[in-house]
């Protein structure tokens, strides 16, 4: 019997890359078909001539193999894996790229637009190994697409077509004798047919790269990995098993699981992005599960601002062991202290006993329906631990919720339903040990069912893993990374003043704990008033005197003195908007209709200005002419502010929001009409940029996103602005108040929750 290949080796990797997989039966059946119906030509030359040639391709070939493996053989594999990987670099917004042919780029971005869908390829990159587009759509009515789950709309993928009629796969390379190529997308991912324009074919030129793009190198460091069991504290990188201390020291190492590496650099414009792993302890020992945020320190424990690119695979370039985690993160180079030390939250995950299996019964009954809960609390012992399955829940998609408690070691099991076929599942765990398992089927199994549970798995107690870096020399010579109007880090927010006395004012809040409902609290916590349990996102009107919040039954009207509710019966929506004068409330309806309307309180039809149906409302013009919206740019780098005329409906594309969040970037323009603030990328940074449309200054930065803006409010005047931000010491809302012009922030301690309205005096 031959021994196994070592998946691990360059023999093993060229091995499982010309191993093919059987071919299925009704593959063959249909082939077989295929030729049984073409006719055979006579055996001519030309046909036995192609089989000489096919019968020497195939020696060649072999030989060409032979000499490959006896290359590597005598080279060294690691040596080989190492002269690829110097063909490789990084190009900053495309990724890591083949250097072994030139690059080449779009001469520059296409744009189309149909019945206002835009279809966009805003940017190419074509190296050796593959062909990057970069591509974006914005218009689609929400109504394009499946209102239903259970519906699937188009999942045709984007190619290229080349002058001569070739078709080349999305991601191919593009030949380097070819120079134009067109785009084509049948239609737009999961849209309904005949629901949005189909067929697009966009034109492509490409050229030379500029001598101004710069791939940048990447760095192996030295000296190699050590293993986290034997490892010791070094400048470049060690693996330590002990929590966040002062020291990397203060608990032995061989307590540790795995241990943290850094193992390639890139030096940026500005900085470093550094790439590395979680690495196990012994390979395929289990699982890394990080559980929480990653924290970088400087030599003088300071915390250390990181983004993550999101461009870069790190598997393209690390060697991996199974359960190993990559990862890679950037930092601006300017006022470092090294070395840099990684402390990163986790456990790891290994299976159970393997033979370990556990049988239990329940009645479903004849018809069961979606959200019926068969509360259980049945206790089940596997693999010498000891569960309770506390319920059952049929959902909506022809399958069941199984609901456990357990030991904190159990991390989760296999659920299977005897003598049915699962489609799919899914599941969670809060990892104090009560966890799911949802199973989805054809159809939902009933009657008494026999539930079999299998391949437990268990997870270690919370570690903490910790590992190092600096750079072999260090650079005195960096930029400032962060311009000086950033008034605000967001992991400083526990230092921060509280607001000093004299400012009065209300704050309206969505608070989420112990119970949703909105607020009115003043600014210094007193007079806290309840307006609404059981609601949440509400609009306060400018004068203060009314609140408009959606509800199951619409758009509900609340006068403060009062307290008098008036349901707008039918005006179903979100993202609700008051006019200046407070006679008017703009909304995104989430109703039959789809889009940004806009209704009087005095009754008549709403006035519908867009017809989407996932647009973000900004505000309004201070004479309320205008009503300001955002909706996700084709060119995929932010949302697009438009301007819609209220009387004539007329609507106008103004700018994109630069480093907006592609998600939900919360834009608001303040009262005077001079600026708009909004979420950047991370959720966690706050810009503040002209209604002119220049350039945009970043307010508040938060390292890697663990800050997430909730709220983006503007006081009267536009010199103040409140923010709400979850952090990692209040889940529950942390209330700010920024001046602007004297970049000043303070913290409002006595309140938490989603910041929706300010009225200061």
């Amino acid at each position: 019997m031959p021994s196994p290949i070592p998946t691990n080796s360059i023999e093993g990797k060229l091995h499982a890359a010309t191993r093919l997989p059987a071919p299925r039966a009704e593959f063959l059946a249909a082939l077989r078909g295929q030729l049984a119906q073409q006719s055979r030509p006579p055996l001519s030359l030309s046909v036995q001539a192609a089989r000489f040639f096919r019968r020497h391709a195939r020696a060649a070939l072999i030989l060409v193999l032979a000499g490959l493996i006896v290359s590597v053989a005598l080279v060294g594999p690691q040596r080989v894996l190492a002269s690829m990987r110097q063909l490789l670099g990084y190009l900053p917004g495309v990724g890591v790229v083949d250097q072994s042919a030139p690059l080449r780029v779009l001469v520059e971005a296409v744009s189309l637009t149909r019945e206002g869908v835009t279809v966009s390829v805003n940017r190419a990159t074509l190296s050796a190994d593959r062909t990057q587009i970069d591509f974006g759509v914005a218009g689609v009515p929400l109504s394009a697409y499946p209102a239903a789950e259970a519906v699937t709309g188009c999942v045709e993928h984007w190619h290229l077509r080349l002058p001569d009629g070739t078709r080349l796969a999305a991601d191919a390379p593009v030949p380097a004798s070819v120079s134009q190529a067109t785009f084509v997308l049948p239609c737009i991912f999961n849209t309904l047919p005949g629901a949005a324009p189909e067929d697009w074919e966009l034109p492509l030129r490409f050229v030379a790269a500029p001598p101004d793009l710069v791939v940048l190198p990447i760095v192996e460091v030295t000296p190699p990995i050590v293993p986290p069991a034997t490892a010791t504290q070094s400048a470049t990188h060690a693996p330590v098993a002990s929590p966040p201390a002062a020291t990397a020291t203060s608990s032995p190492v061989e307590e540790s699981l795995a241990g943290v590496s850094i193992d390639k650099v890139i030096e940026t414009a500005d900085g470093y992005i550094l790439i590395g792993a979680i690495r196990l302890q012994a390979a395929g020992a289990g699982q890394a599960q990080v559980t929480g945020a990653l924290v970088l320190r400087d030599a003088n424990r300071q915390t250390v601002p990181y983004t993550f690119p999101p461009d870069l695979n790190e598997y393209d370039l690390l060697d991996l062991e199974p359960g190993d985690v990559p990862f890679s993160l950037q930092v601006a180079g300017a006022g470092l202290a090294f070395p840099l030390t990684f402390e990163i939250p986790g456990i790891v995950i290994t299976p159970g006993d393997p033979q370990a299996r556990a049988e239990l019964t329940f009645n479903a009954g004849p018809s069961p329906q979606p959200g019926q809960e068969w509360v259980l609390n049945r206790p089940v012992e596997i693999g010498g631990y000891a569960l309770t399955l506390v319920s059952v829940t049929a959902d909506s998609l022809n399958g069941y919720s199984f609901s456990f408690e357990a030991d904190s070691s159990v991390y989760g099991l296999r659920v299977e339903v005897d003598g049915h076929t699962a489609l799919g599942g899914g599941g969670g765990t809060d990892g104090q040990g009560s966890f799911s398992r949802v199973v989805s089927y054809a159809e939902l199994p009933t009657g008494t069912l026999k539930v079999i549970l299998s391949n437990l798995t268990l997870a270690s107690e919370t570690q903490f893993w910790q590992g190092s870096w600096q750079p072999e020399s260090v650079r005195s010579d960096w930029a400032a990374a962060t311009p000086a109007t950033v008034c605000l880090f967001a992991e400083a927010i526990g230092q921060l003043p509280t607001l000093p006395a004299g400012l009065d004012g209300r704050a309206l809040l969505s608070e989420l704990n112990p119970q949703q409902q909105i607020v009115l609290v003043g600014l210094d916590g007193s007079e806290r008033q309840v307006l609404v349990p059981q609601a949440s996102r509400g609009a306060l009107s400018r004068d203060g005197l009314r609140l408009a919040y959606p509800d199951s039954e619409g758009i509900t009207i609340v006068e403060l003195a009062t307290v008098d509710t008036t349901a707008l019966n039918g005006l179903v929506g979100r993202d609700l908007s008051w006019s200046p004068d407070g006679t008017r409330i703009a909304y995104v309806s989430a109703g039959s209709a789809y889009g940004v309307f806009v209704a009087s309180l005095d009754g008549g039809d709403p006035r519908q200005l867009s017809d989407l149906g996932y647009e973000t409302i900004a505000g309004w013009s201070p004479d309320g002419t205008l009503l300001y919206y955002a909706i996700p740019s084709a060119s995929n780098d932010g949302f697009l502010l438009r301007a819609a005329d209220i009387a004539s409906g007329e609507v106008r594309d103004l700018f994109v929001l630069p480093n907006s969040s592609l998600k939900a970037p919360m834009p608001a323009v303040s009262p005077d009409g001079k600026w708009i603030a909004y979420r950047g990328q991370d959720s966690a940074s706050l810009y503040v940029m002209g209604m002119d449309g220049g350039e945009s200054r970043q307010v508040i930065a938060a390292p890697s996103g663990d800050y997430p803006i909730t709220g983006i409010v503007w006081g009267p005047s536009g010199g103040l602005l409140g923010v709400s931000l979850n952090t990692l010491a209040s889940r529950d809302g942390e209330i700010l108040l920024l001046q602007l012009e004297a970049c000043e922030a303070y913290r409002l301690p006595t309140m938490h929750g989603e910041l929706e309205g300010l009225l200061i005096p």
